[in-house]
């Protein structure tokens, strides 16, 4: 398999799948360029749902819409290989107890399947996976261009979730004068949260007097831990004492987490915290939940801190607007006066 050939066409797919910041055209590159390289009958890229609790085709290349259609994909009842984090080949699914939908993939006319766990970053984020027509074995050497490529799919499909959340929360930003404040605000709390691929998120807003953070806006979170408590500035993650990102990659050996059995009973087990600015003014933080334990890289740091700005912006869009509208009303009053 390794000939001057594949090479040319390894290359080739690189090319093409890196080559759109549109999600969903990158997806289908994805999809097309795996099957055409190695040879399958098709191939489908699957991420996680925002429970994480499933896995749903994205995007396929030669599959029926019989099979798409099959249903939500259990990453523990089929083929594993999200669970366990490695390649997973299924040689012959008549034989495999590892096949969710067996039936299926018969009418598909599927002997193999082989899938491999695909991570944005040091984010996972689904599996690709390879349908064959007849049983199949990779060698060695294909498995590990096989890997390669699904390096190169996540990192193409990672650039494409920063670029698509960006112009999500900009776009959502500049609607403001047509959506009331805190509509904007929860758009972007969602935006943010389902981008980064978390269990929450929320903006909380710093009260001097008080000394606490108080949330404004939140997604993905119980009310019971929106509940728990005084969040105070001094005690909790540390980004409004020092204007800059915290990441609390262990929440349970991490000192800097003031309430860390109600964040145990949440499912909370990493924290980033992202100062807002409004102005020259640090107004608040923006704070995204995570189920797993994780240590952002300086791409994900830097995304998240643009979504941070993007929170800024519109509470002090808001802020002006509300100021232009006391001086319109305040030229209505001296413009009746003159007309009286």
């Amino acid at each position: 398999m390794a000939n001057q050939e594949f090479f040319h066409r390894f290359l080739y797919a690189l090319a093409d799948i890196h080559g759109s910041l549109n999600q969903q055209v990158t997806e289908e590159a994805v999809a097309r360029n795996a099957a055409n390289l190695f040879g399958a009958r098709g191939a489908s890229l699957m991420l996680f749902d925002p429970s994480e609790e499933n896995l749903m085709i994205s995007a396929s290349f030669g599959l029926s819409d019989a099979y798409r259609a099959k249903g939500a994909i259990s990453p523990k009842k089929s083929l594993g290989e999200t669970v366990n984090r490695a390649p997973v080949v299924v040689r012959d699914i008549s034989q495999d107890p590892n096949v969710q939908y067996r039936e299926a993939a018969v009418q598909e006319g599927i002997k193999s399947i082989v899938g491999v766990p695909l991570s944005a970053g040091c984010v996972l984020v689904g599996s690709l996976r390879l349908y064959f027509a007849q049983t199949k074995d990779l060698t060695p050497e294909e498995m590990e261009y096989l890997k390669a490529y699904a390096v190169q799919a996540g990192l193409a499909l990672k650039k494409n979730f920063y670029f698509s959340s960006m112009k999500a929360c900009a776009a959502e930003i500049h609607r403001v004068p047509s959506l009331n404040l805190k509509e904007a605000l929860q758009t972007l709390v969602r935006t943010a949260g389902q981008y980064g691929h978390a269990l929450g998120c929320a903006l909380l807003l710093a009260d001097r007097d008080k000394k606490t953070l108080g949330s404004v806006t939140s997604w993905g979170l119980s009310d019971a831990y929106l509940k728990k408590g005084p969040v105070s500035v001094g005690l909790s993650l540390g980004e409004i004492n020092t204007g800059q990102p915290v990441v609390i990659s262990s929440v349970a050996n991490d000192p800097r987490v003031q309430y860390k059995s109600e964040a145990a009973a949440e499912n909370v087990q990493a924290i980033i915290g992202l100062p807002v600015w409004v102005g020259e003014n640090l107004a608040g933080a923006l704070r995204l939940y995570y189920p797993f334990e994780f240590e952002p890289d300086q791409d994900d740091l830097l995304w998240m801190d643009f979504i941070a700005h993007q929170a800024g912006m519109a509470l002090e869009k808001n802020q002006l607007l509300s100021q232009l509208k006391d001086k319109q009303d305040w030229y209505k009053d001296v413009l009746s006066e003159f007309d009286r």
